[in-house]
């Protein structure tokens, strides 16, 4: 009997309008090219398919995929396109990612997942409970079973909910990791298992990263205070407790905000940010610097509940630090006080939180234990 194939499916594509945009895409493009080639050495991956309207891209992936170019248009919808690339090409199994969704996994865990959907039926696999960028499904065909989702955080729960079995890949920074803000390109541009084309044009860039740096030293450190605020998940500082002494200031609100639709909705409701329009940005940044040393923030959630939309060119700004271009007012202001503030203040979305700074102390650990430091702590098993 023929063991049923998987394909790996990636979809890379946007419209960007702005410089930055152009930025922004440009290194997407260098990581997708990095991960298709990993894709192309794990054995158990029997085809590839890109799925993009960057003409340059789908020319560069010939070397290690099949491409599906398709025409830029402002009616893309991710479910639609998603099961026109699984009944065009008659696909079995998928393993679906983003272009710049897993930069850091190695070919062999591609492997094991490929692997893993060759020896089971009716699952999911996804790498992250709440939002997965990463999802591999059997059979591929499940996908006329449940409402096509506009946007791939919600396919793993979607798919789950028809009753297939998930299956999560074992947690770390590194599976976690995605790149969606300037503040991700940097702290990938910092790891050293960023591939070498995004490396190179990452070290191209004039973004700042001395605060970065910063936080790198003082995540070296003991016991420093460490503010983490935002869609704060618990491994990332389970990660932390269990290989640093630290004091771990977290505050986590609106987990899962985009895979629920509420900040489509306007729903997103935040304690901080309801506290900083209070305050004021400045207030509230000059008593974060009196009790932290360092503070890593998801502007996101801050942003939707004092804002609103914030546009992508205010985000991405207030991420570098940017404040004199940004154009919403009360963002510009609240950039500039993180900015001002006495302690290094780092801006970001939800990778920031979650798998950012997740990579950052495994960098540090990985230092410390490359340099004969052995923290030896562990977790039990279950009894």
């Amino acid at each position: 009997m023929e063991q049923p194939k998987v394909a790996a499916v990636m979809f890379e594509g946007g419209a960007p309008k702005t410089p930055l945009d152009m930025t922004m895409k440009n290194v997407r493009k260098e990581i997708a090219l990095d991960t298709l080639a990993k894709l192309a050495l794990a054995p158990e991956i029997d085809e590839i398919i890109l799925a993009t309207n960057y003409e340059d891209l789908a020319y560069e992936a010939l070397e290690f995929a099949t491409v599906d170019l398709e025409p830029s248009s402002d009616r893309f919808h991710f479910g639609l396109r998603l099961r026109e690339i699984i009944v065009k090409y008659g696909l079995e199994n998928v393993l679906y990612l983003g272009g710049a969704s897993a930069p850091l996994m190695y070919p062999h865990e591609f492997d094991q997942i490929a692997l893993t959907l060759k020896q089971s039926r009716n699952t999911v696999i996804m790498n992250n409970v709440q939002s997965a960028d990463l999802v591999a499904f059997t059979p591929a065909r499940a996908i006329d079973e449940i409402e096509l989702p506009d946007n791939d955080n919600q396919l793993g729960n979607l798919l789950r909910g028809i009753g297939m079995r998930r299956l999560l890949i074992p947690n770390s920074g590194r599976v976690n990791f995605d790149v969606d803000t300037p503040t991700d390109i940097l702290i990938l541009g910092l790891h050293p298992q960023c591939g070498e084309r995004a490396s190179k044009i990452i070290n191209s860039l004039d973004w700042p990263t001395e605060n970065l740096h910063k936080a790198l030293d003082l995540l070296k450190d003991d016991s420093r205070e460490i503010a983490v605020i935002g869609r704060v998940g618990p491994s990332v500082i389970q990660y932390i407790n269990s290989n640093m002494v630290h004091r771990m200031r977290v505050f986590s609100e609106e987990r899962g905000m985009k895979a629920l639709g509420r900040e489509e909705r306007g729903e997103v409701v935040s304690l901080l940010g309801f506290v900083i329009s209070e305050l004021g940005p400045a207030k509230f940044f000059s008593y974060l610097s009196e009790i932290c040393d360092l503070a890593f923030i998801d502007t996101r959630v801050i942003f939707a509940h004092c804002q609103g939309k914030v546009s992508d060119w205010d985000r991405f700004y207030s991420d570098l630090g940017q404040y004199q271009v940004i154009q919403n007012q009360w963002v510009r202001e609240f950039t500039k006080s993180a900015v001002e503030a006495r302690i290094p203040v780092i801006l970001g979305g939800h990778s920031l939180v979650a798998a950012g700074l997740w990579i950052m102390a495994e960098m540090v650990a990985s230092e410390k234990q490359a340099s004969g430091y052995r923290h030896n702590t562990s977790i039990m098993a279950p009894y």
